[in-house]
């Protein structure tokens, strides 16, 4: 795996110089990257294409995902099963498919991510509830801003992007596409700065955010690590990470739940943010991992289909649980 950088915006919260961002290297134009550079450049017509077009494309393609990868929609169904116990094999089935058409419309719309401007991104978003991060932001503290992993993402981070934001990314096996999608979550005229997971300078996060910050943390991945407790989540155990509580003891910063959707009526991709915390750490490590997998079933169950049920959520299980997924 190669060495890979943060990005960040010219203007950002840690006043990192720009120099110091990933940049385009002419590494990226050899023969390797030739495949990856027939899918870039279709991206650009693609993403002059009509909503409607594109949207139908992408459920099409996701149609072909779910018929052709097992694999992935073995794992799809898997996870919904642990989930929703009492739901018929149907109704699972019918959430699947739904998912995977989400997922193909997210593929697609990457391509506006990638050649869209900031300003025409935003214009595609709506944050609901805005006045609450407004509301702790003018409070002179620190905000983490907690998520999941949605379909639509990226456009999350784009609705917030000119709030001054620090995030963290892991890093694509591509470095062609680590770069067009690093890029594309901080773009020149944002207030962003965006760590790769395996060089987070944890204390230096935690000191910004003592200050009118936010950290834009995706924090439902079950990780090998030992910041994790078991804690329930819908019908089933899962493995949560504990670093929250932990950033919070130590800046005493907000965390205030929230998700992006995609909504077909408006054409909008729309960050909805939940209220903040409360009483939140508390004395107890389980107690605090159990609140935060119900914000997480509440942002999941405000559109089921759009949360990303292709990752291995119970790759790590308690003693005595078997392992759930297929080789």
């Amino acid at each position: 795996m190669y060495n890979s950088k943060l990005f960040c915006s010219k203007r950002n919260p840690l006043d990192i110089p720009f120099k110091d961002s990933e940049k385009f290297t002419l590494k990226l134009i050899f023969p390797k990257y030739w495949l990856t550079w027939i899918v870039v450049l279709f991206s650009f017509p693609l993403s002059l294409f009509p909503r409607k077009m594109r949207d139908l494309l992408g459920k099409s393609l996701g149609l072909v995902i779910y018929f052709l990868n097992s694999k992935r929609r073995n794992i799809v169904f898997t996870n919904l099963s642990l989930c929703f116990k009492e739901k018929s094999e149907t109704e699972l089935e019918a959430i699947s498919k739904d998912y995977f058409q989400n997922l193909g419309k997210s593929f697609l719309d990457m391509s506006i991510l990638w050649w869209k401007s900031s300003q025409s991104l935003r214009g595609m978003t709506k944050i609901e509830n805005k006045d609450i991060l407004e509301k702790a932001l003018k409070s002179n503290r620190g905000v983490i801003l907690l998520t999941l992993h949605s379909t639509s993402l990226d456009f999350g981070g784009r609705s917030i992007s000119n709030y001054p934001v620090i995030s963290m990314y892991k890093p694509f096996r591509n470095e062609l596409i680590n770069w067009l999608v690093g890029k594309s979550r901080c773009k020149h005229d944002d207030n962003a700065v965006i760590f790769p997971r395996e060089n987070f300078p944890f204390k230096k996060v935690v000191s910004q955010l003592k200050k009118p910050n936010i950290f834009y943390y995706i924090g439902d991945e079950d990780l090998d690590s030992k910041e994790t407790c078991f804690a329930d989540f819908f019908d089933d155990r899962k493995s949560t990470l504990t670093s929250v509580r932990k950033i919070v003891q130590l800046s005493n910063c907000l965390v205030i739940p929230c998700v992006n959707n995609y909504c077909s009526k408006s054409n909008t991709y729309i960050t909805y943010l939940g209220c903040p915390l409360e009483n939140f750490p508390t004395e107890s490590e389980d107690s605090d991992t159990r609140l935060i997998n119900k914000c997480f079933e509440e942002l999941i169950l405000r559109n089921p289909s759009q949360y990303m049920w292709s990752l291995r959520i119970f790759q790590n299980r308690e003693s005595g649980s078997e392992y759930p997924y297929k080789d």
